[in-house]
Protein backbone atom coordinates (compact mmCIF):
# COMPACT_ATOMS: atom_id res chain seq x y z
CA UNK A 1 0.00 0.00 0.00
CA UNK A 2 3.01 2.38 0.87
CA UNK A 3 4.20 2.35 -3.02
CA UNK A 4 0.63 3.63 -3.97
CA UNK A 5 0.25 6.36 -1.62
CA UNK A 6 3.32 7.28 -2.64
CA UNK A 7 2.41 7.18 -6.26
CA UNK A 8 -0.93 9.30 -5.49
CA UNK A 9 0.69 11.80 -3.63
CA UNK A 10 3.93 12.19 -6.24
CA UNK A 11 0.73 13.00 -9.01
CA UNK A 12 -1.15 15.23 -6.90
CA UNK A 13 1.61 17.50 -5.64
CA UNK A 14 1.90 19.42 -8.62
CA UNK A 15 -2.02 20.27 -8.47
CA UNK A 16 -1.57 21.83 -5.25
CA UNK A 17 1.58 23.67 -5.87
CA UNK A 18 -0.36 25.24 -8.85
CA UNK A 19 -2.89 26.82 -6.34
CA UNK A 20 0.19 28.42 -3.84
CA UNK A 21 0.42 32.14 -4.03
CA UNK A 22 2.42 34.60 -1.59
CA UNK A 23 0.85 37.71 -0.35
CA UNK A 24 3.11 40.46 -1.50
CA UNK A 25 3.75 42.43 1.08
CA UNK A 26 3.84 39.95 4.07
CA UNK A 27 5.45 37.09 2.05
CA UNK A 28 3.04 34.25 3.82
CA UNK A 29 1.82 31.72 1.57
CA UNK A 30 -1.81 30.54 1.19
CA UNK A 31 -3.72 28.52 -1.42
CA UNK A 32 -6.36 30.06 -4.15
CA UNK A 33 -9.64 28.01 -5.02
CA UNK A 34 -9.63 28.83 -8.46
CA UNK A 35 -13.26 27.67 -8.96
CA UNK A 36 -14.66 29.95 -5.48
CA UNK A 37 -12.51 32.37 -6.84
CA UNK A 38 -10.95 33.33 -3.57
CA UNK A 39 -9.01 32.03 -0.99
CA UNK A 40 -9.37 28.17 0.00
CA UNK A 41 -11.45 27.84 3.09
CA UNK A 42 -9.44 27.32 6.67
CA UNK A 43 -10.16 24.00 6.80
CA UNK A 44 -9.44 22.78 3.16
CA UNK A 45 -6.46 24.47 3.58
CA UNK A 46 -5.35 22.78 6.96
CA UNK A 47 -5.88 19.47 4.98
CA UNK A 48 -3.89 20.43 2.02
CA UNK A 49 -1.11 21.43 4.62
CA UNK A 50 -1.55 17.84 6.12
CA UNK A 51 -1.23 16.57 2.55
CA UNK A 52 2.58 18.58 1.84
CA UNK A 53 3.49 17.04 5.69
CA UNK A 54 2.62 13.75 4.57
CA UNK A 55 4.78 14.35 1.22
CA UNK A 56 7.72 15.49 3.31
CA UNK A 57 7.33 12.08 5.44
CA UNK A 58 7.60 10.07 2.26
CA UNK A 59 10.11 12.08 -0.14
CA UNK A 60 11.61 15.05 2.07
CA UNK A 61 11.74 18.41 0.23
CA UNK A 62 10.39 21.76 1.09
CA UNK A 63 6.81 20.26 2.09
CA UNK A 64 7.31 20.39 6.23
CA UNK A 65 8.33 24.19 5.06
CA UNK A 66 4.92 24.46 2.75
CA UNK A 67 2.59 22.76 5.54
CA UNK A 68 4.23 24.66 8.36
CA UNK A 69 3.49 28.24 6.50
CA UNK A 70 -0.52 26.92 5.77
CA UNK A 71 -0.86 26.25 9.20
CA UNK A 72 0.04 29.89 10.06
CA UNK A 73 -2.56 30.96 7.18
CA UNK A 74 -5.19 28.85 8.92
CA UNK A 75 -4.75 30.46 12.49
CA UNK A 76 -4.28 33.43 10.92
CA UNK A 77 -7.69 33.70 9.21
CA UNK A 78 -9.64 31.49 12.28
CA UNK A 79 -12.38 33.32 13.42
CA UNK A 80 -12.31 35.24 16.64
CA UNK A 81 -14.76 32.46 18.61
CA UNK A 82 -12.18 29.87 17.18
CA UNK A 83 -15.00 28.35 14.14
CA UNK A 84 -13.55 28.37 11.17
CA UNK A 85 -16.03 29.81 8.02
CA UNK A 86 -17.73 27.63 5.38
CA UNK A 87 -17.51 30.01 2.23
CA UNK A 88 -19.44 27.15 -0.04
CA UNK A 89 -23.41 27.62 -1.38
CA UNK A 90 -22.84 31.15 0.29
CA UNK A 91 -24.59 34.88 -0.57
CA UNK A 92 -22.10 36.56 -2.41
CA UNK A 93 -21.21 39.47 0.02
CA UNK A 94 -22.31 38.02 2.92
CA UNK A 95 -19.72 36.19 5.84
CA UNK A 96 -19.35 32.31 5.47
CA UNK A 97 -21.62 30.11 7.37
CA UNK A 98 -19.89 28.23 10.70
CA UNK A 99 -20.07 24.31 11.00
CA UNK A 100 -18.63 21.65 13.39
CA UNK A 101 -17.39 19.72 10.08
CA UNK A 102 -15.00 22.47 9.17
CA UNK A 103 -13.94 22.20 12.20
CA UNK A 104 -13.51 18.61 13.34
CA UNK A 105 -12.48 17.59 9.36
CA UNK A 106 -9.26 19.54 9.76
CA UNK A 107 -8.44 18.95 13.77
CA UNK A 108 -6.75 16.01 12.99
CA UNK A 109 -4.27 18.01 10.15
CA UNK A 110 -3.64 20.44 12.84
CA UNK A 111 -3.12 17.89 15.78
CA UNK A 112 -0.21 16.32 13.10
CA UNK A 113 1.05 19.28 11.68
CA UNK A 114 2.05 20.37 15.23
CA UNK A 115 3.17 17.03 15.97
CA UNK A 116 5.29 17.08 12.57
CA UNK A 117 6.82 20.31 11.98
CA UNK A 118 6.41 22.26 15.89
CA UNK A 119 3.95 24.41 14.22
CA UNK A 120 2.70 26.91 16.89
CA UNK A 121 0.10 28.62 14.97
CA UNK A 122 -1.53 24.58 14.29
CA UNK A 123 -1.61 24.07 18.13
CA UNK A 124 -3.24 27.01 19.12
CA UNK A 125 -5.78 27.09 16.18
CA UNK A 126 -6.54 23.56 17.46
CA UNK A 127 -7.03 24.42 20.88
CA UNK A 128 -9.12 27.69 20.44
CA UNK A 129 -11.58 25.98 18.10
CA UNK A 130 -11.79 22.98 20.83
CA UNK A 131 -12.42 26.13 23.79
CA UNK A 132 -15.04 27.17 21.07
CA UNK A 133 -16.84 24.09 20.67
CA UNK A 134 -17.37 23.81 24.95
CA UNK A 135 -19.55 27.11 23.93
CA UNK A 136 -21.89 24.67 21.45
CA UNK A 137 -21.92 21.66 23.62
CA UNK A 138 -26.10 21.01 23.61
CA UNK A 139 -28.10 22.47 26.91
CA UNK A 140 -30.45 19.26 26.03
CA UNK A 141 -27.96 17.03 26.55
CA UNK A 142 -24.33 17.08 27.52
CA UNK A 143 -22.90 14.42 25.59
CA UNK A 144 -24.14 16.26 22.11
CA UNK A 145 -22.35 19.50 20.59
CA UNK A 146 -24.98 21.33 17.98
CA UNK A 147 -24.16 21.25 14.60
CA UNK A 148 -23.97 25.09 14.43
CA UNK A 149 -25.29 28.15 16.23
CA UNK A 150 -28.50 27.60 13.77
CA UNK A 151 -29.17 24.19 13.87
CA UNK A 152 -30.34 23.66 17.43
CA UNK A 153 -33.34 22.08 17.34
CA UNK A 154 -31.55 18.29 16.82
CA UNK A 155 -28.72 16.28 17.69
CA UNK A 156 -26.36 15.54 14.58
CA UNK A 157 -23.99 11.99 15.75
CA UNK A 158 -21.69 12.41 13.28
CA UNK A 159 -21.51 15.88 14.39
CA UNK A 160 -21.01 14.99 17.95
CA UNK A 161 -18.12 12.54 16.92
CA UNK A 162 -16.44 15.70 15.30
CA UNK A 163 -16.43 17.26 18.43
CA UNK A 164 -15.35 14.27 20.80
CA UNK A 165 -12.31 13.76 17.86
CA UNK A 166 -11.46 17.78 18.36
CA UNK A 167 -11.65 17.44 21.65
CA UNK A 168 -9.45 14.45 21.93
CA UNK A 169 -6.27 16.01 20.15
CA UNK A 170 -6.79 19.30 21.97
CA UNK A 171 -6.02 17.35 25.28
CA UNK A 172 -3.30 15.14 23.48
CA UNK A 173 -1.64 18.74 22.79
CA UNK A 174 -2.44 20.37 25.95
CA UNK A 175 -2.90 17.64 29.12
CA UNK A 176 -6.43 19.60 29.99
CA UNK A 177 -8.62 17.07 31.14
CA UNK A 178 -11.73 18.82 30.62
CA UNK A 179 -11.27 18.09 26.71
CA UNK A 180 -10.46 14.52 27.56
CA UNK A 181 -13.53 14.29 29.73
CA UNK A 182 -15.93 15.97 27.26
CA UNK A 183 -14.79 13.32 24.45
CA UNK A 184 -15.26 10.42 26.63
CA UNK A 185 -18.54 11.81 27.39
CA UNK A 186 -19.70 12.65 23.76
CA UNK A 187 -18.38 8.80 23.04
CA UNK A 188 -20.22 7.38 25.80
CA UNK A 189 -23.62 9.20 24.54
CA UNK A 190 -23.14 8.35 21.02
CA UNK A 191 -22.62 4.55 21.98
CA UNK A 192 -25.70 4.97 23.54
CA UNK A 193 -27.30 5.97 20.46
CA UNK A 194 -26.41 3.15 18.13
CA UNK A 195 -29.07 0.90 17.30
CA UNK A 196 -31.88 2.16 19.26
CA UNK A 197 -34.04 2.81 16.09
CA UNK A 198 -32.02 -0.11 13.62
CA UNK A 199 -30.19 -2.74 14.22
CA UNK A 200 -26.58 -1.65 13.38
CA UNK A 201 -27.33 2.07 12.34
CA UNK A 202 -26.87 5.40 14.15
CA UNK A 203 -29.81 7.88 12.40
CA UNK A 204 -27.84 11.13 10.99
CA UNK A 205 -29.90 12.98 13.46
CA UNK A 206 -32.28 12.90 16.13
CA UNK A 207 -34.65 15.13 17.53
CA UNK A 208 -33.86 15.70 21.62
CA UNK A 209 -36.98 13.29 21.93
CA UNK A 210 -35.32 10.59 20.77
CA UNK A 211 -37.34 10.40 17.92
CA UNK A 212 -35.62 9.96 14.16
CA UNK A 213 -34.69 13.45 12.67
CA UNK A 214 -33.18 12.45 9.32
CA UNK A 215 -32.65 8.85 9.27
CA UNK A 216 -29.52 5.89 8.17
CA UNK A 217 -26.34 6.94 6.31
CA UNK A 218 -23.43 4.63 5.10
CA UNK A 219 -21.03 8.11 4.33
CA UNK A 220 -21.52 9.46 7.73
CA UNK A 221 -22.00 6.84 10.09
CA UNK A 222 -18.49 6.03 8.38
CA UNK A 223 -17.75 9.80 9.77
CA UNK A 224 -18.36 8.40 13.14
CA UNK A 225 -16.14 5.74 12.87
CA UNK A 226 -13.66 6.96 10.92
CA UNK A 227 -13.11 10.16 13.57
CA UNK A 228 -14.10 8.40 16.83
CA UNK A 229 -10.96 5.99 16.52
CA UNK A 230 -8.34 8.77 17.81
CA UNK A 231 -10.25 9.07 20.79
CA UNK A 232 -10.72 5.26 21.66
CA UNK A 233 -7.38 5.50 23.40
CA UNK A 234 -8.60 8.14 25.74
CA UNK A 235 -11.10 6.05 27.04
CA UNK A 236 -11.19 4.40 30.20
CA UNK A 237 -11.00 -0.02 29.52
CA UNK A 238 -14.72 -1.01 29.65
CA UNK A 239 -15.96 2.26 27.39
CA UNK A 240 -12.66 1.44 24.77
CA UNK A 241 -14.14 -2.26 24.35
CA UNK A 242 -17.83 -1.64 23.94
CA UNK A 243 -16.68 1.23 21.58
CA UNK A 244 -15.03 -1.08 19.67
CA UNK A 245 -17.61 -4.29 19.56
CA UNK A 246 -20.12 -0.77 18.24
CA UNK A 247 -17.44 0.00 15.82
CA UNK A 248 -17.22 -3.82 13.92
CA UNK A 249 -21.01 -4.10 13.88
CA UNK A 250 -21.50 -0.66 12.34
CA UNK A 251 -18.59 -1.07 9.87
CA UNK A 252 -20.69 -4.77 9.05
CA UNK A 253 -23.27 -3.27 8.39
CA UNK A 254 -22.23 -0.32 6.04
CA UNK A 255 -20.30 -3.49 4.15
CA UNK A 256 -23.80 -4.81 3.88
CA UNK A 257 -25.92 -1.95 2.96
CA UNK A 258 -23.20 -1.17 -0.05
CA UNK A 259 -23.62 -4.73 -1.68
CA UNK A 260 -26.90 -3.39 -2.09
CA UNK A 261 -26.68 0.01 -2.75
CA UNK A 262 -27.80 3.35 -1.93
CA UNK A 263 -31.36 3.79 -1.00
CA UNK A 264 -33.76 5.53 1.08
CA UNK A 265 -33.32 3.15 3.98
CA UNK A 266 -29.07 3.26 4.11
CA UNK A 267 -28.71 6.87 2.95
CA UNK A 268 -31.42 9.13 3.81
CA UNK A 269 -29.64 11.89 2.98
CA UNK A 270 -29.80 12.63 -0.61
CA UNK A 271 -26.81 14.41 -1.16
CA UNK A 272 -23.99 11.05 0.37
CA UNK A 273 -25.46 9.12 -2.37
CA UNK A 274 -21.77 9.37 -4.20
CA UNK A 275 -20.27 6.70 -2.16
CA UNK A 276 -16.93 5.90 -3.96
CA UNK A 277 -16.15 9.31 -3.19
CA UNK A 278 -17.17 9.33 0.25
CA UNK A 279 -13.46 9.15 1.38
CA UNK A 280 -14.91 9.22 5.32
CA UNK A 281 -16.27 5.66 4.23
CA UNK A 282 -12.81 4.44 3.21
CA UNK A 283 -11.16 5.78 6.58
CA UNK A 284 -13.88 4.05 8.39
CA UNK A 285 -13.07 0.92 6.69
CA UNK A 286 -9.39 1.22 7.40
CA UNK A 287 -9.71 1.65 10.97
CA UNK A 288 -11.11 -2.19 11.20
CA UNK A 289 -8.50 -3.91 8.82
CA UNK A 290 -9.23 -7.42 10.88
CA UNK A 291 -12.73 -7.63 8.55
CA UNK A 292 -11.76 -9.03 5.42
CA UNK A 293 -14.48 -6.92 3.31
CA UNK A 294 -13.53 -2.99 4.97
CA UNK A 295 -9.62 -4.16 4.07
CA UNK A 296 -10.16 -5.07 0.77
CA UNK A 297 -12.35 -1.97 0.17
CA UNK A 298 -9.86 0.31 0.91
CA UNK A 299 -6.96 -1.34 -1.26
CA UNK A 300 -9.72 -1.34 -3.72
CA UNK A 301 -10.42 2.33 -3.50
CA UNK A 302 -6.94 3.34 -3.44
CA UNK A 303 -5.59 1.39 -6.66
CA UNK A 304 -9.03 2.55 -8.31
CA UNK A 305 -7.93 6.10 -7.37
CA UNK A 306 -4.37 6.11 -7.79
CA UNK A 307 -5.48 5.08 -11.71
CA UNK A 308 -7.64 7.80 -12.36
CA UNK A 309 -5.03 10.25 -10.73
CA UNK A 310 -2.61 8.80 -13.57
CA UNK A 311 -5.18 9.14 -16.04
CA UNK A 312 -7.02 12.58 -15.04
CA UNK A 313 -4.86 14.25 -12.05
CA UNK A 314 -7.23 16.36 -10.03
CA UNK A 315 -9.90 16.54 -12.83
CA UNK A 316 -10.63 13.30 -11.16
CA UNK A 317 -12.15 14.75 -8.20
CA UNK A 318 -14.67 17.81 -10.45
CA UNK A 319 -17.60 17.68 -8.24
CA UNK A 320 -20.53 15.56 -9.94
CA UNK A 321 -22.84 18.29 -7.78
CA UNK A 322 -23.10 21.58 -9.07
CA UNK A 323 -25.12 24.95 -8.50
CA UNK A 324 -26.51 27.29 -11.09
CA UNK A 325 -26.96 29.90 -9.00
CA UNK A 326 -25.13 32.65 -10.01
CA UNK A 327 -26.14 34.73 -6.72
CA UNK A 328 -23.91 31.95 -4.56
CA UNK A 329 -20.74 30.79 -4.59
CA UNK A 330 -20.41 27.39 -5.23
CA UNK A 331 -21.37 24.24 -3.72
CA UNK A 332 -18.28 22.90 -3.76
CA UNK A 333 -14.74 22.53 -5.52
CA UNK A 334 -12.55 20.26 -7.08
CA UNK A 335 -10.07 21.93 -4.80
CA UNK A 336 -12.24 21.08 -1.71
CA UNK A 337 -12.86 17.62 -3.00
CA UNK A 338 -9.40 16.92 -3.86
CA UNK A 339 -8.08 18.19 -0.48
CA UNK A 340 -10.75 16.23 1.29
CA UNK A 341 -9.09 13.15 -0.14
CA UNK A 342 -5.52 14.22 0.30
CA UNK A 343 -6.06 15.13 3.91
CA UNK A 344 -7.90 11.63 4.71
CA UNK A 345 -5.23 9.97 3.34
CA UNK A 346 -2.82 11.88 5.27
CA UNK A 347 -5.14 10.69 8.67
CA UNK A 348 -5.31 6.90 7.13
CA UNK A 349 -1.01 7.14 7.14
CA UNK A 350 -0.24 9.21 10.21
CA UNK A 351 -3.06 7.79 12.51
CA UNK A 352 -1.86 4.06 11.05
CA UNK A 353 1.68 5.04 12.40
CA UNK A 354 1.05 6.50 15.31
CA UNK A 355 -1.43 3.12 16.57
CA UNK A 356 1.95 1.26 15.21
CA UNK A 357 3.86 3.81 17.60
CA UNK A 358 2.03 3.10 20.44
CA UNK A 359 1.19 -0.85 20.03
CA UNK A 360 5.11 -0.58 20.07
CA UNK A 361 5.36 1.14 23.46
CA UNK A 362 2.88 -0.74 24.97
CA UNK A 363 4.94 -3.77 24.06
CA UNK A 364 8.31 -2.59 25.80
Amino acid sequence: MNLIVSSVVSRLRPYFDGLLREEGETGALYIYDEELGDRASCCTTGEAACFYLLDWKLHQGDGKDIARKLAEDVRRRQLPQGAFGQPYYVKKGEAGTVDIAEIGAVANSLYHLYKGTGSEAARSSLVQSAQYLLTQVAEENPGAVYKNPNATGHDVLNGDIYAAHTFGRAYQVTGEELFRAKAEEIVRHVADRFGKHSPGWWPYTELWDGKVGMGNSVAYQGTIIAFAHTVVPLLPPPLQDRWNQVAREAVDTMLQAMEEGPNDFNEAPWWCRDWNNAWEIWLSFSRCPEIEGASNYVISRLCETEEAVLKEGAACFRPKVTSDDPERTPVTTTFRKAATFAGILSYLVLDQAEDINAESSERK
